[in-house]
């Protein structure tokens, strides 16, 4: 619940929900509530769906009526016929012997029973995999020959068929696995020992000779301690996890016989490394490595011999300043001559993300796709020339889907206006999904007022799902408005600003800058929490593509580098600006708020750039970037032990002395991403220095605060604290 300022953390327990903001005012369409909870309004999007080798059919998980449990439905394409032929709740689990486990623990555990998604098709495309309650299933395309590929508890995980399709790898145990299609018996491939040592993933060899193998020593992965009170009495729950500091990654690829036996490392690579890729060639005879180095300043892409023992660079490239952004897809053209690979950096400086290729020897690079904008996705069809490209021609705000053909002529394909032609990722956006020769292709597209779906691309584009309930006809849309203005360094920043249609501009309206982080502008399917505030109260609501977007290339996307909190703390001021020379947004009452990264910018804002916004709720933010990881952390801000002061610098718990505004704290407090500790030191630091704040605790959510209960009440707690603070006289 949320701790008035004038009332302290102890007297939290004796405090009742309507004491403590302003209700928000009845809805004339469907409350906030019912928008957060089961059965989705917006219904089910289809899960995971693979399209089969041969372009003939589509499996995906969905529920039509819109409920958590995905069952598993067969599209016939192009046609776009589909039926349900797996009932996920006729799946029994295997029974428990001696089940310990709480009342409660059972019951969840039906509750949030997600169903069935992530499929993996045969060569032949007459079989498919999937993992459903501790057992992975193989199915025919009918759904009428089911069977689990192991009636065990044995735990299993990443099963793939073989290129020939006559085999299965998995792993298991720390170690890879094969057994034959036909039944015939399981092999053992690798012999790990070693204690916190695993093989992690796999790739075929597309001949079936070998299998490269990712392999890891978990020895030096920090540990944590959370505590559950929501119980009688309050329980440990240990956690494993990475630290910033600990440098503790220690990694190997190595190729082994598909045959089985000892695992043959390729030397020429650190340890200590960040892997981006592992492709084959398509005759099998190279492994193509893509790989950043532990201070991200480096990346290369190595090759290896199948049969030898130490890979050799034939690319590199250095970050011109900041570091080498993620965005670094890698594939083999058809006839194995060339790697095709994705980069923001050309000729020693920062661009446009695009799509280059390397001679299999090293000696010549040269562009196949580098215009003034993005490429976020990058595929090639196994059987296929053609190349699949997302990219965004238009604007750094939408996407579409574009088609490069072996002689260069190029297709560019929209499945949806002003939205998303692929689906959105957190460093990028997916690519479409390609029969083997290319010939048919489908994507899932979504846009602000049209949730994820399927599409087809080829032979022709056209809607193939609609997944909303009958609910979902009566929201009323707001206007989705692209808009830019200039940071103080100069500059451009994106966002979309998102108004009731027909708001009366004469008068001064509450605003605020709504679920901040990079790519929070983007124009793909974001959920109701913008919409409602503009058409149910009459709020204006600005979503920023912040520092570190995708969309404006490499020094763009890697522009907060030493200054998270900083630089993006200045635009946010900017972005205020913006909305106040509109004209009719009130000054004094323009909030911020944001999830994770967001969390964390919503307290640097409200910290250290005091009397600018009014209020500003963080929802599980991190405080201090020494207690995250060093994956994250080392990319944007270097080692801590090498430059303390920006750690310091960059970190809220070392700027609590500037507070002016309201702030209200969110946190699960079984966070084991963003652990509930930060908020809790954040929380000391600001007592310590005499500074109000408000407070909302859940004890039984992790980062997500996904249960059900809790879902729709960070948000209504959300909207209400913003709506409070910001519409008071």
């Amino acid at each position: 619940m949320i701790l008035p300022k004038n009332l302290s953390l102890l007297a939290l327990v004796a405090l009742s929900a309507p004491l403590l903001a302003q209700d928000l005012p009845k809805p004339k369409g469907l409350s906030l509530e019912r928008l957060y909870r089961y059965p989705l309004v917006n219904g089910r999007s289809p899960s995971a769906p693979s399209l089969s080798p041969d372009g003939s059919k589509i499996v995906f998980g969905w529920n039509e009526t819109g409920e958590r449990k995905l069952d598993v439905w067969m599209m016939d394409y192009p046609s776009g016929a589909k039926r349900k032929i797996i009932d996920a709740s006729k799946i029994e689990p295997l029974p428990r012997q001696d089940d310990t486990r709480t009342q409660l623990e059972k019951d969840e555990e039906q509750l949030y029973d997600a169903g069935i998604a992530g499929f993996s098709w045969a060569p032949d495309s007459q079989e498919f995999l999937f993992s459903y309650k501790g057992r992975h299933w193989i199915s025919d395309p009918q759904g009428k020959s089911i069977r689990p590929l192991f009636d065990t508890t044995w735990g299993i995980s990443s099963a793939s068929f073989s290129p020939d399709g006559r085999s299965i790898g998995f792993l298991s145990s720390g170690n890879l696995f094969r057994m034959e299609r036909s039944g015939s018996g399981i092999r053992q491939l690798t012999f790990i020992s070693k204690s916190n040592t695993s093989i992690g993933g796999y790739t075929w060899s597309p001949d079936g000779r070998h299998i490269a193998v990712t392999w890891a020593d978990n020895s030096k992965l920090g540990s944590h301690v959370m505590m559950d009170f929501s119980k009688d009495r309050a329980s440990v729950v240990n956690i494993r996890r990475m630290w910033h500091g600990e440098q503790s990654v220690d990694q190997q690829i190595g190729i082994v016989p598909a045959t089985g036996g000892l695992v043959r490392w390729v030397g020429g690579l650190p340890r200590y490394m960040w892997s981006k890729s592992l492709e084959w060639s398509p005759d099998g005879q190279f492994l193509a490595i893509g790989w950043i180095k532990d201070d991200f300043q480096e990346y290369t892409i190595s090759l290896v011999r199948a049969d030898a023992e130490r890979a050799y660079p034939i690319y590199q490239e250095k970050a011109p300043k900041n570091y080498i952004p993620d965005w670094r897809p890698l594939v083999w053209t058809r006839d194995g001559s060339a790697i095709l690979f994705g980069t923001d950096i050309h000729e020693g400086k920062f661009g446009f993300r695009s799509v280059m290729r390397v001679s299999a020897n090293g000696r010549q690079v040269s562009k196949v796709y580098a215009e003034s904008h993005d490429v976020v996705a990058l595929a090639r069809p196994r059987d296929s020339d053609r190349l699949l490209l997302t990219t965004m021609s238009r604007s750094p705000l939408v996407t579409e889907i574009t088609i490069v053909e072996p002689d260069g002529r190029r297709q560019v394909v929209v499945p949806i206006e002003n939205g998303f032609a692929t689906g959105k990722n957190f460093d990028d956006a997916a690519p479409p999904m390609a029969s083997w020769d290319g010939k048919r292709i489908v994507t899932m597209a979504s846009s602000r007022t049209q949730p994820t779906e399927l599409y087809g691309v080829l032979p022709e584009v056209r809607r193939l799902t609609v997944s909303q309930r009958p609910e979902f006809k009566q929201i009323e849309w707001a206007d989705h408005t692209p808009v830019s203005f200039k940071a103080p360094d100069g500059q451009t920043v994106h966002g979309v600003l998102i108004t009731r249609p027909g708001l009366d501009k004469t008068k001064k309206h509450p605003a605020f800058i709504s679920s901040m982080y990079a790519n929070s502008g983007k124009l793909a399917w974001n959920g109701y929490f913008e919409n409602y505030a503009a058409m149910e109260l009459d709020m204006v609501v600005l979503q920023v593509d912040f520092r570190a977007s995708w969309g404006q290339g490499g020094e763009f996307n890697s522009g907060y580098y030493k200054s998270m909190g900083i630089v993006d703390a200045d635009e946010a001021v900017a972005a205020k600006d913006f909305l106040v020379s509109l004209g009719y947004v009130r000054p004094d009452r323009v909030g911020v708020w944001g999830w994770s990264y967001g969390g964390y910018l919503t307290c640097m804002i409200m910290l250290t750039k005091p009397e600018v916004f009014h209020a500003g709720v963080a929802v599980a933010s991190v405080t201090d970037w020494k207690s995250y990881n060093e994956w994250y952390t080392r990319r944007r801000l270097g080692m801590e032990k090498d430059d303390p002061e920006i750690y310091k610098k960059t970190s809220p718990v070392h700027n609590v002395d500037k507070l002016t505004g309201n702030l209200l704290l969110v946190h699960g407090m079984l966070d084991d991403n963003v652990l509930f500790q930060d908020t809790a030191r954040l929380m000391q630091q600001l007592i310590d220095k005499g500074q109000q704040f408000d407070l909302m605790l859940y004890p039984r959510d992790d980062h997500g605060i996904g249960k059900d209960p809790s879902r729709p009440h960070v948000f209504v707690s959300t909207m209400r604290y913003l709506w409070s603070k910001l519409s008071q006289p």
